[in-house]
């Protein structure tokens, strides 16, 4: 991605509403295959016009149909420009990844936590899957004032690799997104359904706590010929897992699928000179906090608390 002088482009897009797009500058542009991504301005107002993949753009078209009257807390179009392949969206000014590095409040940062899981909550009861849920797909509008940041709105953004799974369904081999924030089973290309959205919102929130993305895996961690991969399913099996919860996992999976056994080599590694960490006995961790992110993060995707119920948890009293 860079930086592209709006020379190159057409200086006004208009949208099936009618509604003329002024673009101001190009955020992102990839030449393979070709992506846009435009700030524009229409009246007082700025809006993002994002390039969708022609074989996309009707399915993802349905998505925003199914969620039109239900979701609130979920970005969704504002306008299309299908002559284009584009998407209007109204423009939030930032992302909680960045956000997140700021000296908030926990109160502010509950605040925005809760109202990604409604968004969250919203997508799981039209049955849709986001798949890709990760700190800089919580957007955000905040104002900065002298008694502190505002915030305005939150929204769960980018439905491009979302998907309506119905009821009783799972979706196979789903890896949306940077390994930093799946699930366990989203890394073994297994049955992915809205407990893996759940997995990987608990990973948000501690990054929003604790300002740290726990799967991040840094150069000098790595020694050589080994996979970064390899590294975090340690790490979510020391900080996740427990022997009734892989098991089960395992079972999800499936007998054929030839990740069991990496997992297998992994839980076995395991022992007195490489002990677990688990994420229920790390110090410094609220303990209400500690409930609810285990209760997201259990090994075993049927065991994990929903987003209504995680809504409902103690540690988003009073917000």
């Amino acid at each position: 991605m860079s930086p592209t002088s709006t020379s190159t482009v057409p200086e006004v897009y208009t949208g099936q509403s009618g509604c003329k797009y002024r673009v101001e500058r190009v955020l992102q542009e990839e030449t393979s295959p070709p992506r846009q991504v435009y700030l524009a301005g229409s009246g007082d107002r700025k809006f993002i016009l994002k390039y969708i993949h022609a074989v996309n753009y009707h399915y993802l078209e349905d998505i925003n149909n199914r969620l039109r009257n239900s979701a609130e807390h979920v970005r969704l179009t504002q306008d299309r420009i299908p002559e284009k392949s584009m998407f209007v969206f109204e423009y939030l000014k930032d992302h909680l990844l960045h956000l997140a590095q700021k000296d908030l409040p926990i109160d502010t940062t509950k605040r925005i936590l809760k109202d990604a899981l409604l968004g969250l909550a919203e997508l799981h009861d039209q049955d849709i899957v986001h798949t890709d849920i990760k700190a800089d797909n919580i957007l955000i509008d905040w104002e900065d004032h002298q008694e502190g940041i505002s915030v305005r709105k939150v929204q769960i953004g980018d439905l491009e690799d979302a998907a309506h799974i119905p009821a009783g369904s799972d979706m196979i081999g789903k890896q949306a997104g940077n390994w930093m924030w799946r699930s366990p089973e989203a890394h073994a290309s297994g049955p992915v359904n809205k407990p893996s959205d759940i997995f990987s919102f608990a990973l948000v929130c501690i990054c929003a706590v604790h300002k740290r993305v726990i799967f991040a895996v840094g150069d000098e961690e790595l020694e050589e010929g080994v996979d970064p991969l390899a590294i975090v399913i340690e790490r979510q099996i020391s900080y996740f897992a427990d022997e009734e919860g892989i098991d089960a996992f395992l079972k999800h999976l499936g007998d054929d699928n030839p990740w069991v056994r990496v997992f297998e080599v992994v839980r076995d590694g395991f022992g007195k000179d490489n002990p677990r960490r688990p994420f229920a006995l790390w110090k410094g961790v609220d303990e209400d906090f500690k409930s609810l992110i285990c209760a997201m993060t259990k090994f075993d995707p049927g065991k994990r608390i929903t987003a209504r119920e995680a809504l409902a948890h103690k540690w988003f009293e009073g917000v």
